[in-house]
């Protein structure tokens, strides 16, 4: 297949993909790459991950302090979340296929779903930042629950694009 560069205003592509699907995911490149960059230098920038040193669960404090974690998961999770979102994201606008299209959106959705649930279900303010607007380490954001819809247009443009 040829890439349709005529329709596609920012990356060339195998199907007409709409420029604001492209632009949508120039953004969850910058977004992702640049939180797991701030959070993998300092953890206390992450939004939505409790942050702190925790004991490991049968271990007394003070018994052994190789048992003591500073900042669980959070230097993990956040490079992890930040690189393979970078990844399927920019690869989508790289490689131009449908199919890189929807493989992005897939892991997209889920991470941010998966945050969204995660973060009603056991986080003690998750109005702060599931439905109203918040500021991050690198500006104001709107409420996590708008990036699900967002999500959702994203994928319904790729679906029924030609």
């Amino acid at each position: 297949m040829t890439p349709v560069a005529s329709h596609n205003g920012l990356f060339a592509a195998e199907f007409q993909v709409h420029t604001l699907v492209q632009a949508f995911f120039i953004i969850q490149c910058i977004w992702t790459g640049v939180m797991g960059t701030l959070v993998t230098y300092d953890p206390t920038f992450s939004p939505i991950n409790d942050t702190g040193s925790f004991v490991r669960k049968g271990h007394q404090e003070g018994e052994d302090k190789d048992r003591v974690f500073v900042h669980p998961n959070v230097r993990g999770a956040w490079s992890v979340r930040g690189g393979s979102m970078f990844l399927v994201a920019a690869g989508a606008l790289f490689f131009g296929t449908r199919e890189t299209y929807l493989v992005a959106m897939a892991a997209i959705i889920w991470r941010e779903a998966y945050d969204s649930i995660e973060m009603f279900l056991y986080m003690k303010d998750w109005q702060k930042i599931l439905i109203k607007p918040w500021m991050s380490p690198i500006g104001p954001m709107p409420p996590l629950l708008s990036f699900n819809v967002c999500n959702a247009l994203a994928l319904w443009a790729i679906l029924k694009a030609d």
